[in-house]
């Protein structure tokens, strides 16, 4: 129970920092505490449940005010900037589909199936390159923002912008690739403020959230829910909720001052650094 625990603190903390939660999860799972990749890949994705859930709260008005916005013949017409957003995630949600579904089936059904001998220790490598890739990614486009709000954008603009957001996120199924690191560069690339790019990256990763463990409740052979009690889901669930409620404005307010890129990039060449040569000492390669 400690060690999930333990699991699900680093989820509520990581969240909200551009340096791939889940990513984390898994190196943490995999290496620490000898979880297959398999059941860590399906823990990483079930944990973002309570972190979601703690994004639900924090914006609760604009989740209320979307969720109208669904049903215009009840609660009536929305306003112009309620209908934007959600437009912005319904078409966000699609081209995150688009991406996600054959990437969980490459990463969980070929990568994780293949390796058998040091299997850990390969999956391990492949997720400080992801690693090593978000640091590019906001190295480069970190400083790139202008003075956009969703206000200021046409019908056109968001159908395409917010599909060009809902594909990057759903790269981030891949472990070592920020999820929120992919989408808010995108959205800033874009020219809008940050603020906007911040709001409407965490509005959007609720239902990609909610589908992906779905999917790999349907798809899974490592599901959670196969691996874990119900007492212990429910436990490592309220845990990444409230650590994630708790800390999200102070660690979202230093994601904005500090760039992570650096980071993530050291991060992922430390554990190059670290499995290569037991590789090779074992005959890997």
């Amino acid at each position: 129970m400690i060690e999930f625990v333990i699991i699900a603190i680093l989820q509520g903390l990581l969240e909200w920092l551009p340096i791939s939660s889940s990513g984390t999860v898994m190196i943490v799972a995999i290496n620490f505490f000898g979880i297959s990749p398999k059941e860590a890949f399906s823990l990483a994705i079930w944990l973002h449940l309570g972190t979601a859930l703690a994004v639900i709260v924090k914006f609760r008005t604009d989740f209320v005010e979307i969720s109208k916005a669904c049903f215009p013949q009840v609660f009536g017409e929305p306003e112009e900037l309620v209908r934007k957003k959600r437009n912005w995630l319904i078409i966000a949600t699609i081209g995150t589909g688009i991406t996600a579904l054959p990437l969980y089936f490459l990463f969980k059904v070929i990568l994780i199936g293949t390796f058998t001998a040091f299997q850990g220790d390969i999956i391990t490598l492949i997720i400080s390159g992801l690693l090593v890739m978000t640091g590019v990614v906001l190295l480069k486009f970190k400083k790139v923002y202008g003075e956009r709000e969703l206000n200021d954008t046409n019908n056109k603009q968001i159908k395409k912008e917010s599909m060009v957001s809902g594909l990057a996120q759903g790269v981030s199924i891949l472990p070592g690739i920020s999820r929120s690191g992919m989408t808010i560069s995108t959205i800033l690339l874009k020219n809008y403020d940050q603020d906007t790019a911040l709001r409407m990256s965490f509005l959007m990763s609720v239902p990609a959230v909610f589908a992906s463990i779905i999917v790999d409740f349907i798809f899974g052979e490592g599901s959670v829910f196969g691996i874990l009690d119900p007492l212990t889901i429910l436990i490592i669930t309220f845990v990444s909720f409230v650590v994630g409620y708790v800390s999200m404005e102070v660690l979202l307010k230093l994601a904005l001052k500090i760039n992570f890129g650096y980071f993530c990039i050291i991060y992922g060449i430390i554990a190059f650094i670290i499995i290569i040569p037991f590789l090779l000492i074992s005959n890997v390669f």
